[in-house]
């Protein structure tokens, strides 16, 4: 049986790029046009995730980007009201306040051991470097956990941004982290747990113009004074 003869392509779609053997019919300037539109798309791409992460993430009070050696991969925001209920005659109920309960918020957060949270700069230059290579990798997970553990513990308050809305006055409750061999051992996905905080004022007056106008203070032991007139007659049952 004889089998049809199959042509084969003027060009070539496989582009011409270092480590890529030439073809038979390859052309040249396509290969090198295909190899300068991959690279500029990584340059775009790359750009686009760096502006993109000055849009998500936790951020300080002064405006300060957290763990920065993370990518935010997705935001949860939970947010709801509780309403009280009392009890009537004939297990009929009455609704009588709505009280607003504090926002619940998770961030979760990928280190694959880069500062960009992808190959930037840092990852390129270790690449080229065997004895670095891995190490500093390592360094910068490890320097994400140990933020993340210092920003867990503390009682500061920071806010959870993205491009539409901005949750404020949150404090890090919580985290967990895992990393699976599918995804590879290096990349570190981190769940962190954020709560909305609510700050309650007290007024304290100082230098008022009359003195119960001021705010208590504790003294110690309250000083002896005479009683009253009135007030001894009342004690000793005495009548004048």
């Amino acid at each position: 049986m004889a089998f049809p003869n199959v042509t084969m392509p003027s060009v070539w779609d496989i582009p011409v790029a270092a480590g890529v053997p030439a073809l038979l019919g390859q052309s040249i300037s396509a290969g090198v046009d295909a190899s300068a539109s991959t690279a500029l798309a990584g340059v775009v791409e790359n750009y686009i995730t760096s502006q993109a992460a000055k849009q998500w993430g936790i951020f300080d009070s002064t405006n300060t980007q957290l763990l920065t050696s993370g990518r935010v991969m997705g935001i949860e925001y939970e947010n709801s009201y509780m309403v009280s209920d009392a009890p009537l005659e004939g297990g009929a109920f009455a609704s009588y306040n709505k009280v607003k309960v504090p926002y619940n918020a998770r961030v979760i957060m990928v280190c694959d051991g880069s500062e960009t949270g992808s190959d930037g700069l840092l990852s390129a230059i270790t690449k080229l470097i065997p004895n670095l290579s891995g190490a500093t990798g390592q360094h910068v997970r490890a320097s994400f956990l140990s933020t993340l553990e210092s920003l867990c513990a503390d009682t500061n308050l920071y806010s959870v941004v993205t491009p539409e809305f901005t949750a404020v006055n949150a404090n890090i409750l919580g985290y967990r982290w895992r990393r699976e061999s599918r995804s590879g051992v290096t990349m570190l996905m981190a769940e962190i747990m954020i709560r909305q905080i609510r700050n309650t004022g007290m007024a304290a007056y100082t230098n008022t113009a009359q003195p119960q106008g001021e705010q208590a203070v504790q003294n110690g032991t309250v000083q002896t004074t005479t009683p009253t007139l009135p007030v001894q007659t009342a004690v000793l049952g005495v009548t004048l």
